[in-house]
């Protein structure tokens, strides 16, 4: 196995220790590495309604390349956090700059996706109301507002709008 980083500078994929991801990338950043981390932005229910969260988007895996000419990939391994490289055989995986450039792409597209809305509701989206006196009750998104959404819901045989608090809903 080399290790001195090849003159085109790939992409290598780091298998990282469960939950370590974060730690991982910033000790791989101290040893100068450029190091990329995949984020997802999701939204999550808390107790003040829906908030935007990351999670690593490849549980247990980042990317790196070397950050300087010459620089060796040896101290990768025994860095805190990381496992080490994936391999086939003896030969470290690597990636085209290309993968990373569409993978970095798609994690900014879905970022700006979920910053762009202040509820991870949408119209058209069928909803089930999870709190509150509608409880129980599904219905459609009919129209989204900064803190309720208008719910289509089916009250006495006819489709009535009813605004409910955004913290009520649910995906169905």
């Amino acid at each position: 196995m080399s290790l001195t980083a090849p003159p085109d500078n790939p992409w290598y994929v780091c298998f990282c220790k469960p939950r370590r991801e974060a730690f991982a990338l910033r000790k791989l950043e101290e040893q100068g590495y450029d190091v990329f981390l995949p984020l997802l932005t999701r939204w999550e229910k808390a107790k003040d309604g829906w908030q935007p969260r990351q999670q690593v988007m490849f549980p247990r895996y980042c990317f790196l390349r070397c950050g300087r000419s010459g620089q060796s990939i040896a101290p990768i391994r025994s860095t805190p956090g990381v496992s080490g490289l994936v391999t086939f055989g003896n030969q470290p995986a690597t990636l085209d700059e290309t993968i990373i450039e569409a993978l970095r792409a798609l994690v900014d597209k879905q970022a700006g996706a979920v910053a762009a809305g202040r509820t991870p509701f949408r119209a058209g989206d069928t909803v089930d109301i999870a709190d509150g006196p509608l409880k129980g009750m599904s219905g459609i998104v009919s129209a989204v507002a900064a803190e309720r959404v208008t719910v289509m819901l089916s009250l006495l045989g006819r489709e009535k709008p009813v605004a409910v608090p955004a913290a009520h809903l649910t995906l169905a």
